[in-house]
């Protein structure tokens, strides 16, 4: 039905349907294209968001899965609330356009201007993000990692019995932090992995900060680590609010995951 207001003319009823069309017609379009990728990232944390913007940099099909409504993990709150973020350099925050200042011997940033130059510099480059989506289990085929087993957030938020689908990949990247949830779901049938379970240690932030960039890569054929869970699974100590040992654990895992399948193609 069209309605005239002065010298205007509108179709009642037809821009609610088209504003829902365009939407689902995107969305589904962009799942589609990435039920199978170079690589899958499970987890928008730091290291995460790092690692998928250095892999689509490096011209990989990259898609991160995240079960919250926002992206950047821990990095929000900073300490205790106060929004602000600690780093030992500036190297990746001034690639990431992030501004800092030097106070006390380390780096100081914003934490919302962080988290969303993070997330803003990862799309730029490529990598397709699909938030309120949680990975329920992982592809296993011929003792390799291929891809995760995904359901909808609110679903399992739910309790609701509804069957899951599929992303496949040829790596699998576990940033999901302190609980190491990828590496999980693998060692609950292969406890032999971690023997000593998953979990970190006390507080001593030099000692992780190394350890984190040191212990970053492969597992586990096709499944990488990087982030919070490379202390976890590794049992390193834990860090607090500075960040800068996660971004590089993120960039270091883009970089081996890189050479690893573009090696595999030659």
């Amino acid at each position: 039905m069209l309605v005239e207001v002065g010298e205007l003319c509108y179709k009642v009823g037809m821009i609610e349907t088209e504003i829902s069309r365009v939407i689902l017609e995107e969305y589904n379009q962009r799942l589609l294209e990435h039920l199978e990728n170079d690589v899958v990232i499970v987890g928008a944390g730091p290291a995460g968001l790092a690692g998928a913007y250095y892999l689509a940099k490096a011209g990989l099909k990259t898609v991160i899965i995240e079960r919250k409504l926002s992206i950047g993990g821990g990095i929000w709150g900073g300490a205790a609330g106060y929004n602000v973020i600690a780093l030992q350099d500036r190297d990746i925050l001034d690639e990431f356009g992030i501004t800092a200042k030097k106070q006390k011997g380390l780096y100081i940033a914003d934490a919302i201007e962080f988290a969303t130059a993070l997330a803003y510099k990862a799309r730029k480059a490529g990598a397709q993000i699909f938030n309120l989506m949680e990975a329920e289990d992982i592809i296993l085929k011929t003792e390799r990692v291929e891809g995760v087993v995904v359901n909808g957030t609110a679903i399992k938020l739910a309790g609701l019995h509804v069957d899951p689908f599929c992303i496949a990949s040829k790596v699998v990247l576990d940033t999901t932090g302190h609980p190491a949830e990828v590496v999980n779901m693998l060692t609950k049938r292969r406890p032999q992995l971690v023997p000593e379970g998953i979990q970190e240690s006390f507080m001593d932030v030099e000692t992780a900060e190394a350890g984190v960039v040191e212990k970053t890569g492969e597992i586990f054929p096709g499944l990488y680590v990087a982030g919070m869970s490379v202390c976890a699974v590794y049992n390193l100590p834990r860090m607090g609010p500075i960040f800068g040992g996660m971004l590089k654990s993120g960039q270091k895992a883009a970089k081996l995951i890189s050479q690893k399948l573009k090696s595999s193609k030659t």
